[in-house]
């Protein structure tokens, strides 16, 4: 069997590839940088060099493949334009799918976001049956690429499954690798009361639930929160953090009127600076709202059950850093 995975070079497509290896599956990927090719050729990975808006290079990868990974996208950052997200985070996975009709393609896997979902009410805990309500460009164009491969999967009868992870961590990750270090310099700040929550979840504990759909027919044209053991409260999270570094948070509330004034502020320095802003509105809006999932119906039809608890893998985050010399 022979999957073929866009996303490889990223944090939960690399790990996606290293677990289809383990099982013994013939693996192709997706690359942009040849460079980079050689990592996974002494792995006997199969490289596939192209860009995710390029027909022809999509065409090559799906050709022969029984299972295939959507797995890229822009996660996030300030100052990335509204049309960049929309051509990599939609176009690219309706080009992607585009070139597997015709191809008897076994399983579509789609890996998205439970932001999708967008900020969930006070007290809730949301579930899949929850309506997508994107609140930012991010969340907006991964709801419109679920929308496109349920209804070309449905069509055109390619076999799909939809994966929404939550804030994924892990040996690997870099892009949670600035808040450890603004923890680790004291420079974590609790906005407002510091109640609302977040829902980590370790990277094994994700690819876990992936590979309990790969070739699940009882998966197909289902869609799966596949989150960490529970949410937490921001300040409940950052302190676990803390312990795991051994250093002290400062204790420090900001009102979230404040927070939003002075993100506003440095938004606008930086756009004459053209550097990143140390505050963005898009952080002050995680950080104050609720992000909390259940992964129940994960676990009545595919048996998962996240294993790792968060002071583990913060532990587990916090040595990869420092071995890479990250922290």
């Amino acid at each position: 069997m022979k999957a073929f995975v866009t996303g490889a070079t990223g944090f939960i497509g690399g790990h996606i590839v290293e677990d289809l290896l383990s099982t013994g599956m013939e693996v192709r990927v997706l690359i942009r940088d040849k460079r980079r090719a050689g990592a996974f050729e002494e792995k006997g990975v199969e490289c596939v060099v192209g860009d995710i808006l390029d027909e022809n290079v999509l065409g090559r990868g799906t050709r022969d493949a029984d299972i295939v990974f959507s797995a890229f996208g822009i996660l996030g950052g300030w100052g990335i334009p509204e049309r960049r997200y929309r051509d990599i985070n939609t176009r690219g996975v309706e080009l992607l799918l585009e070139s597997c009709l015709g191809r008897g393609i076994r399983q579509f896997i789609h890996v998205s976001s439970a932001g999708v979902l967008g900020p969930i009410p006070d007290g809730a805990v949301a579930d899949e049956t929850f309506p997508p309500r994107p609140s930012n460009v991010y969340e907006r164009t991964k709801a419109e690429a679920e929308r496109r491969v349920s209804e070309v999967g449905l069509a055109e009868g390619i076999p799909f499954t939809i994966i929404r992870p939550e804030f994924v961590y892990g040996p690997g990750d870099r892009h949670v690798l600035h808040l450890f270090r603004t923890i680790r310099d004291q420079r974590f700040y609790v906005l407002g009361a510091g109640r609302s929550l977040l829902h980590p979840t370790y990277i094994e504990d994700l690819i876990r639930g992936i590979r309990l759909c790969v070739n699940n027919p009882g998966a197909v044209g289902k869609i799966y929160l596949i989150t960490g053991e529970r949410p937490y409260a921001v300040d409940e999270f950052a302190r676990i953090i803390a312990e795991e570094l051994a250093v002290a948070l400062p204790g420090i509330k900001i009102p979230l009127s404040l927070a939003r004034i002075a993100a506003k502020a440095m938004e606008t320095g930086a756009r004459i600076t053209r550097r990143n802003p140390l505050l963005t509105t898009s952080q002050v809006r995680f950080f104050s709202e609720n992000r909390a999932f259940t992964w129940e119906k994960a676990r009545s039809e595919l048996g998962f059950a996240p294993r790792v608890s968060l002071r583990q893998g913060v532990r587990k985050t916090v040595s990869w850093y420092r071995r890479e010399g990250l922290l």
